[in-house]
């Protein structure tokens, strides 16, 4: 509690925002924290190189739904919160796995539902998580695991599957034993990842470790997004894992044609609309508004060639930067490799072993988190 009584410290880390503002040695205002700063870069450097992953990944999201998820320690309250970083987390996701699928399982009442299936469907899973509105009754991770497992168990085998889980309540009221689960998922080589909003429980810490998932408690909202971030990337592929031909699919992009209807939307005839373009399946020539997709008739993945590029970069990841104090350059009018600003009074500079180019902080960030190529080396002649 603080000195004033009027509540928990973490319950007022938007009111206390003052408390992040720093001075840096040249008198100008910093409100990013130096270990925030070194709690970012830690996570980049943990990322796997020189590892087999499954980049093809089927993933259910399961969001706790019940009362539990109503305190305010997140602000406005924990599920609201959930919801909006849920959104983002699901557009990191298919910009880092454009050919991976996501579905969404909701646990309220001691219910799982499943709010939508597995796709490649953004809008449609964001739609279905800001349709969810009240939360009641109690979690259940029994009910929330078999919901998944029903789906994900008839998945291919060369495909990585995946459960995440979002838990703010301490207790779980399941209809049968837990352990027979576990069992069947890691039978089933499906890897269970759990981010408790509250405290460590052992039945979470279990079901991960059983199925060779992670396990982490937030800190707060912003630790919170980080570990969300952190399920992206994909994950190290297990030895069952069978290696696979896959046969895709690129359609073209029709712009001007006869008037039809899209299978995307020729079930739901809210949305269901008469349209000239779309993509168009070189098999069965059916057509869809967006791909990635499989298709509903002759099931080919259809894929455009940039989605297949954007996922090299998990397979070939960009070399960490020699961080550089910097007093150690040479030239103090040097300027950053990506910004071209000069490098002001930052203590530590980002150097590039191949092109010995340097960087800011923010944009070593930049450059590994979203660029995923080195702009020195790529404006080098070849």
């Amino acid at each position: 509690m603080d000195e004033e009584g009027d509540g928990y410290r973490w319950e007022g880390n938007y009111e206390k925002t003052w408390e992040l503002i720093q001075e840096t040695d040249g008198g100008l205002v910093d409100t990013t924290t130096t270990n925030a700063k070194r709690e970012k870069r830690r996570l980049i450097q943990q990322r796997l190189s020189n590892v087999k992953l499954g980049v093809m990944r089927h993933v259910f999201l399961v969001l706790d739904q019940s009362v539990n998820m109503e305190d305010n320690d997140l602000k406005p309250s924990r599920f609201i919160c959930l919801k909006r970083l849920s959104e983002q987390f699901i557009l990191e996701f298919y910009d880092q796995n454009p050919i991976s699928q996501i579905g969404v399982i909701v646990v309220k009442n001691g219910k799982g539902q499943k709010i939508s299936e597995l796709s490649s469907n953004i809008n449609k899973h964001i739609a279905n998580i800001k349709a969810q509105k009240a939360c009641e009754g109690q979690f259940s991770l029994y009910n929330g695991l078999e919901i998944a497992f029903k789906t994900l168990s008839s998945m291919p085998s060369y495909a990585s599957r995946e459960i995440v889980i979002v838990a703010g309540s301490l207790t779980s009221v399941d209809p049968h034993p837990i352990n027979d689960m576990f069992t069947q998922l890691a039978e089933s080589n499906i890897r269970v990842s759990v981010i408790g909003l509250s405290a460590a429980v052992q039945i979470f810490s279990r079901v991960s470790a059983a199925t060779g998932g992670t396990y982490n408690v937030m800190l707060d909202e912003q630790h919170l997004q980080e570990l969300l971030r952190l399920q992206c990337a994909p994950p190290a592929a297990t030895p069952t894992m069978e290696p696979s031909l896959v046969k895709m699919g690129f359609p073209p992009h029709v712009t001007e044609g006869p008037l039809s209807l899209c299978q995307c939307h020729v079930d739901d005839k809210s949305k269901a609309e008469l349209t000239t373009h779309g993509f168009t399946c070189p098999t069965c020539t059916s057509k869809y508004c967006e791909v990635p997709v499989e298709c509903k008739i002759c099931s080919l993945t259809l894929v455009c060639a940039p989605h297949l590029a954007r996922s090299y970069h998990h397979l070939f990841p960009l070399a960490q930067f020699t961080e550089t104090p910097t007093e150690e350059l040479i030239d103090d009018s040097m300027v950053c490799g990506g910004c071209t600003k000069t490098f002001g009074n930052q203590k530590h500079v980002y150097r590039c072993e191949t092109c010995n180019s340097y960087f800011c902080y923010t944009c070593d960030i930049f450059v590994h988190d979203m660029l995923h190529h080195c702009p020195g080396c790529e404006s080098r002649p070849r």
